[in-house]
């Protein structure tokens, strides 16, 4: 029996955060009751030619809670939207080496599209099997020239599940307006982190984001602020990254260090976890998280 090499990866700058969210989902696949489990993570670390051992930390062995909690809501939202949408497109954007695809399997007649830096893309392709109805888009995802070669005359779901933090306000703003000016209607689910947030991983990076260059960028305060950027989104619905009901999964010192965090508003809405909607027939009325 032949064993597979293991494939070789100089991911740099942003780019790391594919490896660091990989292993955080690995972390939370290992727990006895995982919030998230994704099935794809074990083999994927072990398919990498990487020393995952260098970003072990307590910071990252806490992250590894927020990771699973935003990414199980982005994926309930995508598949939520494809239950009522069946043969729509999706756009992962930013897809780093998530299996996001995978685990939702979505139906026959779906048009999947993951997006990432084409070096990010290179070592993915290497790591998951071909599927139909996926494409693979090696392209920064704020550029528009990718685009032209995705369906226009479907509803689309598109997610950004950690890429929005590490890019400036203008290339959101250039990002999401080409999403919704691309597609009738459809919807956009992401995560976002607050200034303060910025703030603190500015002035101590830590020894991974230190290391490899990753400086974060776009923050809000207020979900609002998204639909600034195209006045047809609507505000859906927000959930925070600390929901408590997702980690009562979590081990008792855990839990009891978000409880005392989602007690402070500020704390509690530094990561926020956000669908908006729109159509070119109505804008959705706007709930909110509280």
């Amino acid at each position: 029996m032949t064993t597979r090499p293991k494939v070789a990866v100089d991911l740099t700058g942003t780019r790391v955060t594919a490896l660091v969210t990989l292993y955080l989902r690995w972390l939370d696949s290992r727990e006895k009751h995982p919030i998230l489990g994704d099935p794809w993570a074990a083999r994927v670390v072990q398919g990498l030619d990487f020393d995952f051992a260098s970003l072990r930390s307590w910071a990252m062995d806490a992250g590894r809670f927020n990771v699973a909690v935003r990414t199980r809501i982005l994926d309930e939202w995508v598949a939520a939207y494809l239950a009522g949408h069946p043969g729509a497109v999706v756009l992962d954007l930013g897809c780093g080496l998530d299996s996001r695809v995978f685990r939702i399997d979505p139906p026959p007649g779906c048009a999947w599209f993951d997006v990432d830096l084409p070096e990010v893309i290179a070592v993915r392709d290497q790591l998951y099997p071909a599927r139909a109805g996926h494409t693979s888009i090696g392209a920064s995802a704020d550029e528009p020239a990718w685009l032209a070669g995705v369906p226009a005359d479907r509803p689309v779901v598109a997610v950004a599940d950690t890429l929005l933090m590490w890019l400036s306000k203008e290339q959101v703003g250039r990002l999401i307006r080409q999403v919704v000016e691309h597609f009738p209607d459809g919807e956009l689910v992401v995560n976002a982190y607050s200034r303060a947030v910025k703030q603190r991983l500015d002035r101590r990076p830590g020894p991974v984001f230190g290391k490899y260059g990753a400086v974060m960028g776009w923050t809000i305060e207020e979900p609002e602020e998204v639909e600034l950027f195209d006045d047809r989104l609507g505000l859906a619905e927000e959930r925070s990254q600390l929901d408590p009901r997702l980690l009562a999964r979590s081990p008792l010192p855990y839990r009891l260090m978000f409880r005392l965090v989602n007690a402070v508003p500020a704390w509690r809405h530094e990561g926020r976890v956000l669908k908006y909607a729109w159509s070119t027939d109505r804008r959705p009325a706007a709930r909110r998280y509280r």
